[in-house]
């Protein structure tokens, strides 16, 4: 028997109110948030991103993924500061993606002493080890960089990274390289691709053209947006990339709704 809409999402809203021991409860309206810098994004936002939560970022296309990493790392830089931060990845998605590059860290505010590199065996070993990081309140943030979409990563498993992030508030940025969109427990998901810098003859701040695709925030303004921003090395921070700030409050329909995005297949 087919389930209504309405009595799917009725059933989303109840179990998002269940804590750990049980209990009803609402959602923390005092939890704290990161701004990006950026006043468009954070208005969207409703003041920043959410540290007691879950955000997905992934990238537009295959030629997309250091992007992604990019714009994750300086979410990374906003979320942990001075603090240490957890970095858990396959080793595929390093074949993939490659290596850490420590001055390159340094770029988004992240010193390389303070960063904690797990490189765990699959798929069930990458959310243990993303679920006890986010048990430790004294970390600044976890990225957890799962390979493909692995059948492990379920509702039942996002809820409970979702749960330690909510107690810990430490945030949880889940950098994907392709597969399906992941099923709830989400408050914010990116879509992330280059944009051409500002340097012709020099290097100029990395750019990238972001589209939030969902925005569970609290007091969120806009449900989805697009913006072209910068990464500002010396301010730490996110800007407008140019004079104009690109904002749409409809994106898209066909990436909007699109269910599932490029999965990335190994070089030769």
């Amino acid at each position: 028997m087919p389930v209504a809409s309405s009595d799917l999402q009725s059933l989303r809203q109840s179990i998002s109110k269940i804590g750990r021991d049980g209990s009803l409860r609402a959602m923390d309206p005092a939890a704290k948030t990161t701004a990006t810098g950026h006043q468009s994004i954070d208005q969207a936002l409703g003041g920043g991103l959410a540290r007691d939560a879950l955000h997905e970022v992934s990238p537009q296309s295959p030629s997309d993924l250091a992007a992604a990493t990019g714009f994750a790392l300086g979410l990374i830089g906003r979320f942990a500061q001075e603090r240490d931060w957890v970095w858990i990845g396959e080793e595929m998605t390093r074949h993939e993606g490659g290596r850490v590059y420590g001055p390159g860290l340094k770029n988004f505010g992240l010193d390389p002493v303070r960063l904690l590199l797990v490189a765990p065996r699959g798929a069930e070993d990458g959310l243990k080890a993303a679920e006890d990081a986010l048990r430790c309140a004294a970390l600044g943030a976890v990225l957890f960089e799962p390979w493909g979409h692995p059948k492990q990563l379920d509702l039942v498993a996002l809820r409970r990274l979702a749960l330690a992030a909510e107690e810990s508030r430490v945030p949880l940025i889940i950098l994907r390289h392709g597969g399906q969109n992941l099923p709830g427990s989400l408050r914010t998901r990116w879509r992330v691709a280059a944009a051409p810098s500002e340097g012709r003859e020099t290097m100029g701040h990395p750019r990238f053209t972001l589209t939030l695709l969902l925005n569970r925030q609290k007091g969120a303004r806009s449900a989805s947006g697009i913006w072209t921003v910068e990464w500002s090395h010396g301010e730490r921070l996110f800007r407008p990339a140019d004079s104009v700030d690109h904002f749409s409050a409809s994106i898209d329909r066909s990436i909007a709704s699109s269910g599932s995005f490029h999965t990335y297949e190994k070089s030769a």
